[in-house]
């Protein structure tokens, strides 16, 4: 289960139904409980915020990389943010702190007790609340907290120190971070790579630059690739966002134009989506696995199967 999590640089975790169905779509026969198993217990995986900032399940291995090469600019990007919640100054790393030496001395911990713990040293006004929230995950991005046992309203934190038995190695390197993309998303360009990491266009740029190995001209515009591009003809059932579609700066290849707000409706959703051949084909529902497509009249060889597969996934052990 891992190595998918690692073969596609890590799936966005917004929500956990989110990064199970990523999984499942890119293996064959990973359960639902294999993924929580891999996070909660053999803690190969990790959910944490990485890429952009936001929510994702990450190889344990890539999550120091990624924090010492993101978590600087994030804090930096989320510090006018903390003023508008009264975090401003050196609150966010107090709080860190605090939060830290809670979860060390008494394990994994849910979101309003932390709150209380944070009124409890001063640090806020309120045990609820966004602040809360944002000094948890100010902990992430150093590194020194991340998601435990538990999901959706059972969800809890841990201390990196105390789930992993050793800090995270807060070492990266841009280049294999780029190589890593290249070889799950390509062909694709550096502001995509810009756009799925959070790093500076710049950055993002040099490090194509360095391990790019093929060039693919598409409609005039230069993508960059690294090996062979073998393609996929399957149907499969994407979940809500998958990182098919959050991976790049500009998704018009794989999503027409004419679909785009059946998928992004808008207020940072994005739908679960049906794809053949890697193009978008209409969209399905988590609750009872309807499908609607955007041509009626053209369902894929394959989609039964695909539903099907569903069931199989989330069936209990």
């Amino acid at each position: 289960m891992a190595d998918v999590v690692r073969r596609t640089g890590g799936p966005q975790a917004q929500t956990w139904r989110g990064a199970a169905y990523a999984v499942r779509a890119r293996s064959t026969a990973t359960t639902w409980s294999d993924v929580s198993h891999a996070q909660e217990i053999d803690r190969s995986v990790v959910r944490g915020w990485f890429m952009r900032g936001t929510l994702q399940l990450v190889a344990t291995e890539q999550a120091g990389p990624l924090l010492a090469l993101l978590g600087a600019k994030l804090i930096k990007d989320s510090r006018r943010r903390y003023g508008e919640l009264g975090l401003a100054g050196d609150l966010p790393d107090r709080a860190a702190e605090v939060i830290e030496s809670h979860l060390l001395a008494n394990g994994p911990t849910g979101r309003a007790r932390l709150g209380a713990v944070l009124v409890e040293a001063g640090l806020i006004g309120e045990p609820t609340g966004q602040a809360v929230y944002a000094c948890i995950r100010h902990a992430g991005l150093l590194g020194r907290v991340c998601y435990g046992p538990g999901h959706d309203a059972g969800e809890t934190w841990v201390a990196v120190r105390d789930w992993f038995g050793e800090p995270l190695k807060l070492e990266g390197d841009a280049a294999d971070l780029a190589r890593r993309y290249l070889t799950a998303y390509g062909p694709a360009t550096p502001q995509d790579f810009a756009t799925w990491s959070g790093l500076p266009v710049p950055a993002a740029r040099a490090a194509v630059k360095a391990v790019a190995t093929t060039e693919v001209v598409v409609e005039g515009e230069s993508l960059a690739a690294i090996g062979e591009l073998p393609g996929c003809d399957d149907v499969r059932l994407l979940g809500e966002f998958d990182p098919y579609l959050l991976g790049y700066k500009d998704r018009r290849y794989a999503l027409a134009d004419e679909h785009r707000k059946h998928i992004h409706p808008g207020g940072g959703m994005l739908r679960p989506a049906v794809v053949e051949g890697g193009l978008v084909i209409g969209s399905w529902q988590h609750s009872n696995a309807k499908v609607e497509l955007f041509d009626q009249a053209a369902e894929p060889a394959g989609l039964a199967a695909e539903i099907e597969d569903l069931a199989r996934f989330v069936k209990p052990a």
